[in-house]
């Protein structure tokens, strides 16, 4: 009856695009090549299918983040954040990454590899050592007035709405461990040149601490 006939007309409609269709299909990842060039993204930018941050890869601009400061100092400057600019532009930065301040390996280890490292880090030519996590950027402040001298040197920032570490796709669930209630950074160190990554060490596990430490990054130096 009539919905033979309209699945009939719709077979014969789509045959011809069906063989259009099936070679593409068969070249997809060439496909997908294309369709990166025609918008003009490319393949190190994310917004191309399947991109995956890494070595080569460019920190886009819009990437912000909180300076660890005090409560009283946010509210006085309009909770402003820093720019793109104002920490990668131009400079040799090394940047690590920790699942949470206050938090064990992050506070006993990670933190003070980088501080002891300062001198050699500087002889380098890197311009500066930013920790960040994704906390707001007051206890981000708390936790670097604690550390003291394990923390001496280091630029502490709060991903205070996770979308660098989303960028980095280095999102972590670490609910079991009572950090929440969103998700966490994974651990992870990358050298950051005029903001292109030139170096980048993830841990197998948030708890890990064997390529990401200061002493490992100084060595691709």
């Amino acid at each position: 009856g009539l919905l033979h006939e309209s699945m009939r007309r719709a077979m014969n409609f789509s045959t011809p695009f069906l063989r259009v269709l099936r070679p593409i299909e068969a070249s997809r990842p060439a496909l997908q090549q294309v369709r990166a060039f025609a918008v003009g993204i490319g393949a190190g930018n994310p917004s191309t299918p399947g991109w995956v941050p890494g070595v080569g890869n460019k920190i886009v601009p819009t990437m912000v983040l909180q300076k660890a400061r005090k409560w009283d100092d946010g509210v006085a400057d309009g909770f402003k954040a820093s720019t793109y600019d104002e920490i990668f532009k131009g400079k040799k930065v090394v940047l690590f990454a920790v699942p949470g301040a206050f938090t064990g390996v992050c506070e006993k280890a990670h933190v003070p590899s980088f501080s002891k490292n300062l001198a050699a880090f500087k002889a380098k030519g890197v311009s500066s050592i930013i920790c960040i996590a994704v906390n707001d950027p007051y206890t981000m402040n708390a936790w670097k007035n604690v550390l003291g001298t394990a923390g001496e040197g280091i630029e502490f920032y709060g991903d205070a709405n996770g979308s660098f570490t989303q960028f980095m796709q280095k999102e972590v669930d670490l609910k079991v461990a009572a950090l929440g209630p969103a998700n966490r950074s994974h651990r992870y160190a990358a050298v950051i040149e005029d903001g292109v990554i030139k170096a980048l060490h993830a841990e197998a596990a948030p708890s890990d601490l064997k390529v990401s430490d200061g002493d490992s990054i100084l060595k691709v130096l």
